[in-house]
């Protein structure tokens, strides 16, 4: 267990390089109230955290350097909830998370390759969440995955967030030409581009601050498919209802 912008037409063709998730556990979800829930619910607790105290301490030793890092140590949480089939679970702590997610980015310099990699994921497990389908038609769901339907309450919280995170990446985007320096600027200001920012730029130019696309067209398209999956079931869902 522990290991309101417009979206383009779906394209299997991107930049980014997404992450693979992991297979669901066959035999279903946790049983309610069981040890194995109660020890996953005290895991992920303790490590997000662990996750808060070092953004608390950023650009401090022992704190949080740059999105890249956070990014990285949620997108291992969301690993160990997937393989839980806990859909009560995943919806709880991956709200929080993306939420989470969506008030550090504007504290550190803008990476949006990698985060763009981790929204995605986000995108995919809620899709999958909402649809009870797999978001990769490569990785069906077994047979055991639990029917939980996501409430209202739960929809209309994901919707909100989802805009709120699409409205900053753009903000994002926008400031992405001059990234500040984590070691001299207060956390949200821009400055100056550290230069030891961790930028991939391999084989494609570099857009500063932003992560490595071939232009600032292919970039917008990225960010323009920010949760695109999930805002049109939620679209629909939302819709019948009202």
């Amino acid at each position: 267990m522990y290991p309101s912008l417009p979206s383009p037409a779906p394209s299997d063709v991107s930049t980014t390089s997404y992450h693979t998730l992991p297979h669901p556990r066959s035999s279903g979800p946790l049983k309610a109230g069981s040890r194995p829930e109660s020890n996953l619910i005290a895991y992920l607790d303790v490590q997000l955290l662990e996750v808060s105290r070092k953004y608390a301490k950023k650009f401090h030793e022992g704190g949080y350097f740059d999105i890249k890092t956070i990014a990285e140590d949620l997108e291992r949480l969301v690993d160990v909830l997937w393989v839980s089939s806990t859909p009560t679970l995943q919806i709880h702590y991956m709200l929080q998370m993306a939420n989470s997610f969506n008030d550090y980015l504007a504290s550190f310099p803008p990476h949006l390759k990698v985060t763009l990699r981790l929204l995605d994921t986000f995108d995919r497990c809620f899709y999958t969440l909402i649809t009870e389908t797999s978001a990769d038609p490569s990785t069906p769901l077994p047979p055991a995955f639990s029917a939980y339907q996501m409430n209202m309450t739960e929809k209309v919280r994901l919707k909100s967030m989802i805009e709120r995170t699409r409205l900053h990446v753009v903000k994002l985007l926008e400031s992405g030409r001059g990234a500040p320096d984590p070691l001299t600027e207060n956390a949200g200001n821009f400055g100056e581009r550290n230069e030891q920012i961790d930028i991939d730029t391999e084989n494609e130019t570099e857009v500063d601050g932003c992560g490595s696309y071939a232009d600032d067209e292919e970039l917008e398209i990225e960010v323009s498919k920010v949760y695109d999956r999930c805002m049109v079931q939620l679209g629909e869902g939302l819709k019948t209802v009202g």
